[in-house]
């Protein structure tokens, strides 16, 4: 084959693949009728399916939910729903992310392979093993790689909750200053939830929305959403809330629950800091390590080679 063309041909393909990846990631310009349209078939879809856009654009949405669609029902390949629907993304950019991991797991050992080849023709080997292993890798990396925004989703949506559980417990104290005026428990969890603009009082406002439409009370609509989201502290203060239903008086309970929560974040930020010290440990004895070796192997050779005297 053509030297030139040797030369040419894995360079294209890591292009490629860097191209689709930075396709993935990158922000998108996007017309404001596309964004109109996106928002009506948001609205008219089930709330809990989230907005997230797909990065690829209308290509990008029809690829991720064709493979959303087809994906085995088995738990090792399950969809995280309730990770998605928390990071307020949406199954169809998911997939579509996965997708391009995959598709960059193909092509990065093709164009290794072809380097490899090239290098081998120039110094006039044969390189037939050298190709053939990253050929192989060509088979195992899209499966380690499809796998890795499972793993991101996990992770963010695991810190997310952990913000959604802070945030709880501001809102527990709000309803508990609110319940002190004269005023019903209802307008209580509705005047707190529209004291902020975060993303946590967005959601829970969007979940009251959603009560009113189909006639449910706020209380329901935060059970619901603590098990959408796996938040407990939400189902607490539902069944803390319920309790208004019979003329009891909720706020000493609220501030208790509020009390007992504020402890389980703090203990749940000490043991975070802990698992962060911990893994910290084999960064520092990595660069520890080629210190102590330049220190050592000299005085260690000079005695090799001198002996010890006396």
């Amino acid at each position: 084959m053509n030297p030139v063309l040797l030369a040419f041909i894995p360079g294209a393909l890591i292009g490629l693949a860097v191209a689709l990846l930075l396709l993935g990631i990158a922000p998108r310009s996007v017309r404001a009728s596309d964004v109109l349209e996106r928002l009506d078939a948001h609205y008219q879809a089930a709330p809990a399916e989230g907005a997230g856009p797909v990065a690829g654009g209308r290509a990008g949405e029809r690829a991720g939910s064709w493979l959303h669609t087809h994906m085995p029902d088995i738990p090792f390949l399950a969809t995280p729903t309730r990770e998605l629907d928390l990071l307020d993304v949406t199954p169809a950019a998911f997939y579509f992310r996965k997708l391009i991991y995959a598709v960059v797991g193909v092509l990065t050992p093709v164009a290794l392979s072809l380097m490899l080849a090239l290098i081998g023709s120039s110094t006039g080997g044969v390189g037939v093993p050298t190709i053939a292993f990253p050929l192989i890798l060509s088979l195992i990396l899209p499966l380690i790689f499809w796998f890795i925004p499972d793993q991101q989703v996990r992770t963010l949506a695991a810190a997310r909750r952990r913000e959604f559980t802070r945030f709880v417990t501001s809102y527990l104290e709000l309803v508990a200053v609110a319940l002190l005026g004269n005023t019903t428990a209802d307008a209580a969890l509705t005047a707190a939830a529209n004291v902020s603009d975060s993303w946590v009082f967005e959601r829970i406002r969007r979940e009251y929305r959603i009560a009113e439409t189909i006639r449910s009370s706020k209380w329901q609509a935060l059970e619901r959403l603590g098990e959408t989201v796996g938040v407990p502290a939400l189902g607490e203060m539902a069944r803390v809330m319920r309790l208004s239903e019979a003329q009891v008086s909720v706020r000493d309970q609220l501030r208790a629950a509020c009390d007992k929560l504020r402890a389980q974040v703090v203990t749940d930020d000490a043991v975070q800091a802990q698992r962060v010290s911990n893994l910290m440990q084999a960064p520092i004895f990595l660069t520890i390590f080629p210190i102590m070796a330049l220190v050592l192997i000299p005085t260690a050779l000079q005695f090799q080679g001198g002996g010890l005297s006396f």
